[in-house]
């Protein structure tokens, strides 16, 4: 073996020592939210995965017992971030121009997470159906609004699948920009919120704190 790989290898092995486990785990949902993205999850060998990590297939499974677990924690991971960009009462207009630059980044990504790249599996279903259920509720009351209503939570719900619509068909159109679209998602929510305020009776719209939202406003 020339010198020069051995003073390669060498720093690699020093770089994994120095890693903690939180590190390395992180390292490695990094490189697998990139292979799943990219690539079909049958496509896809546990032995290609460690590759790209940069360790042993046996070191990769003390992490994650298996290739279906590291695609369920790579999508928890993804979830995760996906949750935080969408926070109103933070940014909602800086959240979903990170969202897209995630999807645009990676275009596959919409799919693997959207639509469940890995086929049908009751484990994804339900994470999927509780990340969800959890972005709704945020929504909702990042909004401030002070008590729920039926047609509001249904409005919003509608947003939420169009948003996932969009990011699923925007990647596809290179002649739409990532600003037109955050701009597209803040108008129709707005929209959707001044039509189902202006349909809740009165008292109701201002005991919830919609007063401010109605056809007129």
């Amino acid at each position: 073996m020339a010198a020069g790989e051995v003073s390669a290898r060498q720093a690699r092995q020093e770089k994994r020592v120095r890693l903690s486990r939180e590190a390395r785990i992180q390292h490695i949902l990094a490189v697998s939210q990139r292979l799943f993205s990219t690539h079909a999850y049958d496509a896809i060998a546990i032995e290609d995965i460690a590759a790209e990590v940069g360790m042993s297939k046996g070191l990769l499974y003390h992490y994650f017992a298996s290739k279906r677990d590291l695609y369920l924690a790579t999508l928890r991971h993804v979830l995760a971030q996906m949750m935080q960009f969408t926070d109103i009462r933070s940014d909602l207009h800086t959240g979903l121009s990170e969202t897209l630059s995630m999807f645009e980044q990676y275009p596959g990504l919409a799919k693997m997470v959207l639509r469940a790249g890995i086929g049908s599996d009751a484990e994804v279903d339900a994470l999927l159906a509780t990340y969800r259920q959890q972005q709704l509720d945020r929504v909702y009351h990042g909004l401030g609004f002070s008590d729920s209503h039926p047609l509001v939570l249904l409005g919003l719900q509608g947003w939420l699948s169009l948003l996932e619509e969009v990011c699923m068909r925007w990647v596809l159109r290179p002649d739409v920009t990532r600003e037109q679209v955050v701009l597209l998602l803040e108008q129709s929510l707005q929209a959707i919120l001044i039509s189902a305020a202006s349909a809740v009776p009165a008292p109701e719209r201002e005991r919830m704190g919609l007063d401010g939202l109605t056809a007129d406003t």
